[in-house]
């Protein structure tokens, strides 16, 4: 993880610094080179995958992965220290406030052109709706790297290049599909793996604090905890399956998450035996 970051500053000051036509290349390679030199039968099989991969970054898809990969931690959590319950929910509160304001706020304030509303429409391959504006940061690479970086201490260590290079093609395919540049995917990765490390440690610097017999970090790091677990259960609650669309894709990948929980939830208690 350590060298992650630095790559990905570098890769993000190395195409502002080039100038826009090396992102430009870049893009146009992903998005219709690749599917250009690809056999006719496998292009329904291409398009497919990046649309899957790109829906990995949707926000309610991510708050199911969350919830449903971490549950088998969770019941694994010994009752008599609930501190630990307590905080993965302020981690993920951390988390999600971090990348949204990270993400949305950056949008705001650069207010960059998205590929469509650079290049002609015509020359691209868009899948799903034409978006033109508030390109940076890439919000679905933001939401899959800061996901992923939450789930990293929960799951077996040899999940956790998986979980980060599906977070990586959660980037690739937002180029893939013609939402973001190359750059835009650098920085919200950058910007996912920020987020989630900073939710870890200053949970723990809370935790710290509230074990210090401190009534308002005990009562700060309660709420947070409460908001954590508030907004996991609105999502369980309020997720809109009947507007979505490609909502057999979306379907699809939350049962992947069930069944890869019943998977580590096998995982864990056979370690345990």
């Amino acid at each position: 993880m350590r060298f992650i970051l630095p790559l990905l500053m570098l890769i993000t000051t190395g195409l502002s610094l080039w100038g826009r036509s090396w992102d430009r290349q870049f893009f146009l390679w992903i998005n219709t080179s690749i599917p250009r030199a690809l056999p006719d039968s496998l292009l329904p099989m291409w398009d497919t995958t990046m649309i899957a991969l790109t829906y990995l970054g949707d926000t309610h898809v991510m708050l199911w992965m969350i919830l449903l990969i971490s549950l088998p931690w969770w019941m694994a959590v010994d009752r008599k220290t609930p501190d630990k319950l307590s905080l993965y929910l302020v981690v993920f509160a951390i988390v999600l406030v971090l990348a949204i304001l990270a993400s949305q706020g950056l949008k705001e304030i650069v207010g960059t052109l998205r590929p469509a509303g650079v290049l002609p429409v015509e020359s691209l391959r868009i899948l799903g709706k034409t978006l033109n504006y508030r390109s940076f940061p890439s919000g679905h690479t933001v939401t899959a790297f800061a996901g992923m970086c939450t789930l990293l201490p929960v799951i077996p260590a040899s999940w956790r290049w998986g979980a980060l290079t599906l977070a990586a093609g959660t980037g690739f395919s937002r180029i893939g599909v013609g939402a973001h540049w190359p750059i835009d995917v650098a920085a919200g990765a950058f910007l996912g793996i920020v987020a989630g490390m900073m939710g870890w440690r200053i949970a723990f610097w809370l935790q710290q604090k509230r074990h210090a017999e401190n009534t308002f970090w005990k009562k700060f790091n309660h709420g947070l905890a409460m908001l954590g677990l508030f907004i996991m259960a609105a999502n369980v609650a309020y997720t809109p399956f009947y507007e979505f669309e490609h909502r057999s894709i979306r379907l699809g990948l939350i049962g992947l998450c069930l069944i890869l929980a019943l998977f580590l939830g096998y995982y864990q208690r056979g370690r345990s035996e």
